[in-house]
């Protein structure tokens, strides 16, 4: 099965955008739009900044797929595709560093932002914590949140595409960001 361009295009722009912003690592994160009722889903350790038409897996509702190996978060895709309103077309998974370290510091059940931007756009981030069932936890969350963390792993985002998906990942990380540099401002000047 042969990607569609335009979602094949979208992905490797996405890919690239999260690669050079440092969002990922060289083989980390992943990608998936859902073209009902299959998704077109990266490959486990894609390099994501340097995507071809080969990194990319077709999975049908059964669990079967078109090779390369799909990502080892099909599950968590499908799941979220599953119970999320049919506008959501796209998930986006990378490694922002600053939300994740903030993630390992939160003992609440949310990231609250702490900038303008970050509390227009994205009010509060749920923080869930990696144990059994986190797929169905992030899944449910992102119902009514466009992005949430999992605790010391990285950040999910759906959107009605990947660029929309990807919007929510750089709020956060932004947010994240902020928030950490008021910490250390706070520590080094009171």
């Amino acid at each position: 099965m042969t990607v569609p361009p335009q979602i094949y295009r979208e992905m490797q722009e996405v890919g690239q955008d999260l690669f050079s912003l440092g969002l990922v690592s060289s083989h980390g994160g992943n990608l998936s739009v859902r073209e009902v009722p299959n998704i077109w889903i990266t490959g486990t350790g894609t390099k994501l900044g340097h995507l071809t038409s080969n990194d990319v897996s077709f999975v049908r509702p059964d669990g079967t797929y078109d090779l390369p190996v799909p990502s080892t978060d099909t599950l968590l895709h499908n799941t979220t595709y599953a119970v999320a309103e049919s506008s959501v077309t796209a998930i986006v998974h990378a490694h922002p560093h600053h939300a994740i370290a903030l993630s390992l510091e939160l003992e609440k059940d949310f990231f609250i932002p702490e900038d303008y931007e970050g509390l227009f756009h994205l009010r509060e981030v749920p923080l869930i914590d990696a144990n059994s069932g986190y797929e169905q936890k992030i899944a449910t969350e992102l119902r009514d949140f466009p992005v949430v963390i999992l605790r010391g792993h990285g950040a999910y985002a759906r959107g009605v595409s990947l660029y929309e998906a990807l919007h929510w990942i750089t709020a956060l990380e932004e947010s994240a960001h902020i928030s950490w540099l008021r910490k250390m401002i706070r520590t080094t000047y009171h």
